[in-house]
């Protein structure tokens, strides 16, 4: 039976993805935007991004992020590594992210705090991440629920196929939402370990013996982004398959693009490649 390598993204909106497809040109050749627009038929994605779903597997391409916006997330980066390093291979990036979320709340998991809430799930709302910014009632692990829910539907639909799935990466891209007080800061960490052991025993006979799990810093813009980072770091020292990018220290910047009115709370375009590309660095192939 044929290996299908799963890469899992989840996080919130710098892994839903905000850099704008329109900047890429004043970065890369002409050939490669239209590549990626155009997408990899080797590389498939599944995908529930902010108010957006893929509904199964699409070649991985710009575009997998939101509804109202023309943007692109760390998929396309992570993706044209892969195909640079394994010309033509197959692998399955499923991406589950929601801009705004928190760990403290909203992807908190069953061992993260005892106010997880089992039967919280984004099809109880229309718009879930509307109706929340608006002042919905807290549900308290929605996120992370629905994390675990599009993996299952993944690993069934590739079975389904004749495939054997091994989950060989989780990447990781949040922490912006937890860099506002220092009680969340605080207890980051615990949850982010008990958000991994949680997924670990949800999947375990699905995880790769050398899965490699990979947490992005945040950028400056946060007001405990030090803090915050240095948490992250300390952390990705204490077992052998974890990772850390220091977005800071790698130079990704968000202060650039778009240049009208630049999002300075997001990655541009091409420190969005580029935070891919640092993911696909450390995925096991």
């Amino acid at each position: 039976m044929k290996k299908a390598r799963i890469i899992v993204i989840s996080g919130q909106s710098n892994a839903v993805g905000v850099g704008h497809v329109k900047c890429l040109a004043k970065h890369f050749p002409q050939e490669l935007v239209e590549k990626w627009e155009k997408g990899f038929p080797n590389i498939k994605i599944n995908y529930f991004s902010h108010d957006k779903k893929s509904n199964g597997f699409v070649p991985t391409a710009t575009g997998c992020t939101e509804v109202s916006k023309y943007t692109i997330g760390p998929e396309v980066g992570i993706a044209e590594a892969l195909d640079r390093r394994c010309p033509g291979e197959e692998f399955f990036i499923v991406k589950c992210a929601f801009g705004g979320m928190s760990l403290h709340t909203d992807f908190i998991s069953p061992s993260g705090e005892s106010y997880y809430d089992p039967g919280a799930f984004a099809d109880q709302k229309e718009n879930i991440v509307a109706n929340y910014s608006t002042g919905d009632p807290i549900r308290p692990g929605w996120c992370y629920n629905e994390l675990v829910k599009i993996t299952r539907e993944s690993i069934v639909a590739l079975e389904a196929e004749g495939y054997a799935p091994e989950i060989v990466s989780f990447c990781w891209m949040q922490g912006e939402g937890d860099s506002i007080t220092q009680d969340q800061l605080d207890n980051y960490i615990r949850r982010y370990d008990a958000m991994l052991a949680d997924f670990n025993r949800e999947f375990a006979p699905y995880i790769a013996g050398n899965c490699t799990y990979t947490d992005a810093g945040i950028s400056t813009i946060w007001p405990l982004w030090e803090g915050m980072n240095k948490a992250k770091k300390e952390y990705s020292e204490t077992k052998p398959c974890l990772r850390f990018i220091d977005t800071v220290g790698e130079g990704l910047t968000t202060k650039n693009e778009p240049p009208e009115e630049p999002d300075i709370y997001h990655y541009d375009s091409d420190s969005m490649i580029k935070l891919g590309l640092l993911y696909a660095a450390e995925i096991p192939v």
